[in-house]
């Protein structure tokens, strides 16, 4: 019996009694749900047989209308008798025995975790505007693939494409051919459609093109990508890596001599509103100078170093070829060719100065300039391959894109280009707008799209659920964040939730920054009493020269047993002198430590707050806390994963693992993993998570019931292996005791929503979640706002669920989130993401960019690393 015969059986059932499912494959709700109240546990609930309960769980209908939607209510009443109640205020989830976990992850087509229960419902709803294009596809095309033979055999690619072109026409003439299989918008009339072709040499090629299948969606995203491209292109945008941008309308800085191109970033894709194309702004900053006039500039500044000062400025660097429009990343500069040395070619050799006016009419003037070189690597290639190409570069035709080092410490001139990249939510969707004008007004773009099939639909309305603002709560008192989700003032004037008084420390500094030092200990002494903590008079160390060795001798000098705290205040900031402090007291005589930049203690008028912020950041470095923010989770352990990799690759990668260790969230045992290859999905994380559940139970008396891991640095082509090779690695070493929650959060999206209509567009508030219409099909996915910007847009955080073994939900997953990225204690207010990724994130960081070896285990349960 099925449908509606079966659900009708199953109201006639009576009162008998059976085993009742168990608590793990229910929907839980931990309290976090401000709106839940204990009046929805009435004791009528506890009238509904058993049996019904058991049948329901056990019937799959697809949600829609009538019966499934009835058999649904049916299912959610069920799931509310494994909430209990702890309290008036709050709900604590009803965890399973530990011997007794056994889960079944639900799969959907796209081999990713995809329970019944996706979207959540608690919260205020908000109309909003998101920068998503509906894309409309004619029911009479599609995508169909078929395959292409000749007889007798041709072996070149491009006599293939010239024997398949010359009946085009035949077939409808839009096509896509790789050499092999042919993708067409129609399905032609016979399975088996022949043609023929004559060669140069009179004899005849027989073409048989063979239907093999109708593509489904999925695998015709890349297609329709690159439909997107080739509509670009013909609007006359360049490419830039994933980005294309308008070269006809650059905005100059001419302080600068730089120019900002404007330009959009697009990517088609699946959601559950249907076929979409994300669109937004972008921007590609290009130098006006020549890498050889920058070459010139550091010949005349240094002549003694000027090679390695060259590869040290370039190397890594983006620069852009005029003549081409290509961009190519600088690998290594060779010193020892120039223009007038020779390659080989196919029709033999020629020296680069006699190839770029041949082919390109371009004559170069320094024939003595070096050459830039460029890898790229040949596909499939693992590591350096002999089949690799290289590109040899001249330096007086290529140019920098991006910003540089030197850039971002000049103020003045980031001012400047933050008012061109900068973009305010009614420019953004300015932009939005002539995007989409630009396409469907064009008759090339239109025929692109049309000949496949595709029309761009208007409609950028999405729904949304707005969350309660949060209490914060101090040692004294507790205050609400508001709508901004901003505790400012109160982090600065309330005392700290845990407190380690500073009674020995010591401070280093250089005899002409004496006043310096004198401002910080006066505004230390007047601000940490109102945040609840004594400070003693330190050792005081001055230094007669600013030379890295001696503030490493200073360091192995006077650190002792008894000494808690560091500070060393140096004259500017310095990378060698910097990672030679933080390696000492890092790893080999471990013990909190904050250096200071004479600088920023010269301005006098903000000074009380720069102190009382070193404060905060001191107390945490010691071990105390300072805020918390109310979880009623009761032995739940949340972890967060992050990953370093030196954008030069001359440095190891490192992986980073932070966990909690309190039911207040605000202790965390940190570790990072150093790693020998330039690799995302991290390997070797059993032994850190070991680690944090041994710390877990010692500082606790038991394991976890539940681990909650929020995983950062993960792209949307990692997820299959995350899910497949990093998760497992969690549930060995669980040994089937804990169950885990795996979620991972990406920060660099394209994704940008916005409140208001019409030309009075602005950003959404902090805690606004959106999990409908824009998230991915095949995906338990949602978009969180947990920040409040000043100025321009503010960007969303994406979060997967990859897996969910304590079935929380998606209000529970999504309301935690949102209060974990309130308990960065570098920030007194909410950060993009989740707490637990940002200290990972801060340790790898500090680790790789730094250390770069293991630090002390006395230091792992301490965040020393802020």
């Amino acid at each position: 019996m099925s449908g509606r015969g079966n659900l009708l059986s199953l109201f006639k059932k009576t009162g008998a009694s059976a085993a009742s499912t168990s608590s793990g494959e229910q929907a839980k709700d931990s309290g976090l749900d401000g709106d839940l109240s204990l009046s929805s546990l009435e004791a009528g609930q506890e009238n509904i047989p058993h049996e019904l309960a058991a049948d329901l769980q056990n019937i799959k209908i697809s949600k829609g209308r009538g019966r499934a939607r009835l058999l649904e209510s049916f299912k959610s009443s069920t799931q509310l008798g494994n909430v209990a109640s702890v309290g008036a205020s709050s709900l604590v989830v009803q965890e399973k025995p530990k011997e007794a976990i056994h889960h079944k992850p639900t799969i959907s087509s796209s081999g990713l975790y995809f329970p019944e229960k996706v979207y959540g419902s608690t919260g205020a709803p908000v109309n909003l505007t998101c920068n998503y294009i509906n894309l409309q596809s004619d029911p009479n095309k599609g995508v169909y693939l078929y395959e292409v033979r000749f007889n007798p055999a041709v072996d070149s690619k491009q006599l293939r494409n010239h024997y398949l072109n010359e009946h085009k026409d035949k077939f409808g003439g839009t096509k896509t051919f790789d050499g092999v299989n042919l993708y067409l918008p129609i399905m032609l009339d016979k399975e088996l459609t022949t043609y023929v072709s004559n060669s140069k040499e009179g004899t005849k090629i027989e073409v048989r093109i063979l239907f093999k299948k109708k593509e489904s969606l999925k695998n015709c995203l890349p297609l329709y990508n690159i439909l997107f491209d080739r509509v670009m292109n013909s609007l006359k945008y360049v490419r830039f890596d994933r980005k294309q941008y308008d070269p006809s309308c650059p905005k100059v800085i001419p302080i600068a001599k730089l120019e900002v191109w404007p330009g959009y970033v697009t990517a088609v894709d699946e959601f559950d509103g249907g076929l979409m194309l994300c669109c937004d702004v972008s921007h590609r900053l290009l130098c006006q100078k020549t890498v050889l006039e920058m070459l010139i500039e550091l010949y005349h500044q240094n002549k003694s170093n000027y090679q390695d000062q060259a590869k040290k400025c370039l190397i890594g660097n983006i620069v852009l070829t005029r003549y081409n429009n290509r961009t190519y990343k600088i690998d290594d500069i060779c010193f020892t060719q120039n223009p007038s040395s020779t390659f080989e070619t196919h029709t033999g050799s020629i020296n680069y100065t006699d190839y770029y006016k041949n082919h390109h009419n371009i004559t170069i003037k320094d024939i003595k300039q070096p050459l830039l070189l460029s890898m790229k690597k040949a596909r499939g290639a693992d590591g350096a391959s002999a089949n690799d190409l290289k590109f040899c570069l001249i330096p007086e035709l290529c140019y920098l894109t991006g910003l540089r080092d030197e850039m971002r410490e000049d103020k003045k001139l980031m001012r400047e280009i933050a008012t061109y990249t900068r973009v305010s939510p009614n420019q953004r969707m300015l932009a939005l707008e002539k995007f989409f004008d630009s396409v469907t007004k064009s008759p090339d773009a239109k025929a692109i799209l049309a000949s496949w099939g595709l029309t761009l639909m208007k409609n950028f309305n999405v729904q949304g659920r707005k969350m309660s603002p949060e209490q914060i709560y101090f040692a004294n008192k507790d205050v609400s964040a508001g709508y901004k989700a901003d505790f400012n003032n109160d982090a600065l004037s309330s005392e700290m939730l845990d407190v380690v008084h500073l009674n020995t420390w010591i401070l280093i500094h250089h005899k002409n920054d004496f006043r310096a030092a004198q401002t910080l200990l006066e505004n230390m002494k007047r601000c940490c009493q109102a945040l609840g903590m004594k400070i003693a008079s330190p050792r005081i160390i001055s230094l007669d020269q600013d030379r890295v060795d001696l503030y490493v001798d200073a360091l192995r000098r006077n650190i002792d047993m008894n000494c808690q705290l560091v500070v060393c205040i140096t004259p500017n900031m310095r990378e060698d002198r910097y990672s030679a402090i933080k390696k000492i007291c890092c790893s080999e005589l471990p013990v909190a430590s904050q250096v200071i930049n004479a600088r920023t203690l010269a301005n006098e008028s903000k000074n009380r707050s720069i102190v009382q912020k070193i404060i905060l950041q001191v107390n945490c470095k010691m071990g105390g806390s300072l805020w918390t923010v109310k979880i009623p989770f009761k032995s739940v352990m949340v972890c967060g994963i992050d990953s370093y990799h030196d954008p030069s690759q001359k440095k190891n990668s490192v992986a980073a693992f932070v966990a909690s260790l309190n039911n207040t969230y605000t202790n965390w045992y940190s570790k990072a993993i150093i790693q020998t290859k330039r690799e995302e999905i991290v390997g070797g994380l059993t032994a850190a998570f070991e680690a944090a559940l041994a710390c877990y139970k010692a500082r606790n008396g038991n394991l976890p019931d539940s681990v909650i891991i929020y995983r950062d640095g993960v792209g949307d082509g990692q997820l299959a292996l995350c899910s497949n090779y990093e998760v497992p690695q969690f549930e060995a070493a669980c040994k089937g005791k804990v169950r885990i929650t795996f979620i991972v959060v990406q920060k660099r999206i394209n994704t940008r929503f916005f409140t208001g209509s019409m030309k009075n567009f602005d950003n959404p508030q902090p805690g606004t979640v959106i999990d409908q219409r824009i998230t991915r099909s095949h995906m338990y996915d949602f978009f969180l706002v947990s920040q409040q910007v000043r100025q321009g847009t503010v960007s969303p955080t994406h979060f997967v669920v990859l897996r969910d073994d304590s079935n929380y939900g998606p209000d529970i997953v999504q309301k935690l989130s949102y209060k974990l990225c309130f308990l960065y204690y570098n920030w007194p207010g909410t950060v993009r993401i989740p707490a637990s990724c940002m200290y990972a994130h801060k340790l790898a960081y500090l680790i790789g960019e730094s250390i770069q070896r293991d630090t002390a285990d006395s230091l792992k349960e301490k965040l020393f690393y802020l």
